[in-house]
């Protein structure tokens, strides 16, 4: 077995931005197999497209859904289970983020205050429309549990001004890809921290390594030893500055192929 354990973003990092296409990885995932890497998915999408990706990937690791909002264990994983986790169907649970009930109540009062439109009210079809995904994926995107994707239909308003109205709300913003998310205090960082402590009571010498390609990524890069930005599909980074932090030069998931070859290689 390897001495790395990566956590990597999914959409626009292990997934084409545009296309969701992961073809582009396939070498780096027969590498991580071959040498039984775990691969830690960590993303905004929720439990039901996740669960998805790793059957097309035959992927049996763990996973952090919803910006950190939990991490699921599969139940015969060689895992030690963190306080609190708990069993559901073929998992157990530790959820980090508000509940889907008491953070509605929350974007209520935070949609008084701007133009937005969550992504688990909106019309199936505007999701498929504005994402790219079919409308059975688009669903899946819907079924949110621990976070609240939306848009801003006014690009006047400044991210700066909603993200102080969050924090009034005890909420915390991020940006991905295509949309905002509120989360109830949770985030992507803090929930690969957990992770790893476990992997680390098996084996200590264990080096982490991050992927990602936005800003709401910067708490994962944050939280490995070793975190690499790969770039936009237009070739650019976001802004981030973070301790050791490698800009990988190729998009989504060439710049993941690459990078796994080359560490794993």
């Amino acid at each position: 077995m390897a001495n790395l354990l990566i956590f990597t973003d999914l959409d626009g990092t292990l997934l084409d931005h545009h296309t969701y296409a992961w073809d582009l990885v396939r070498p780096a995932l027969k590498r991580i197999k071959q040498t039984q890497t775990p691969l830690i998915m960590v993303s905004s999408k929720t439990r039901l497209e996740i669960e998805t990706l790793r059957q097309e990937l035959a992927n049996s690791d763990p996973f952090i859904s919803e910006n950190g909002g939990a991490i699921f264990i599969p139940n015969d994983y060689d895992l030690s289970l963190p306080s609190g986790a708990v069993k559901s169907g073929d998992y157990h649970v530790m959820a980090l983020g508000l509940s889907t009930g008491k953070l509605t109540q929350k974007f209520d009062l935070f949609s008084e205050q701007f133009p937005v439109k969550a992504l688990s009210r909106i019309d199936v079809t505007e999701v498929a429309a504005l994402t790219g995904l079919s409308l059975d994926q688009a669903r899946a995107a819907q079924a949110r549990e621990y976070d609240e994707a939306f848009i801003l239909t006014d690009k006047g308003i400044s991210e700066e001004t909603m993200t102080a109205a969050a924090y009034d709300l005890g909420l915390q913003l991020t940006r991905g890809g295509r949309f905002y998310h509120l989360t109830g205090g949770n985030d992507k960082g803090h929930a690969v921290h957990i992770l790893t402590d476990l992997y680390r009571q098996k084996q200590p010498d264990l080096i982490t390594i991050g992927l990602g390609d936005s800003s709401n990524d910067a708490s994962l890069l944050a939280a490995v030893d070793r975190p690499f930005l790969v770039a936009r599909p237009d070739g650019s980074h976001i802004s981030m500055e973070l301790p050791g932090l490698t800009r990988v030069a190729l998009a989504g998931p060439a710049g993941f192929n690459q990078t796994i070859m080359e560490l794993l290689g």
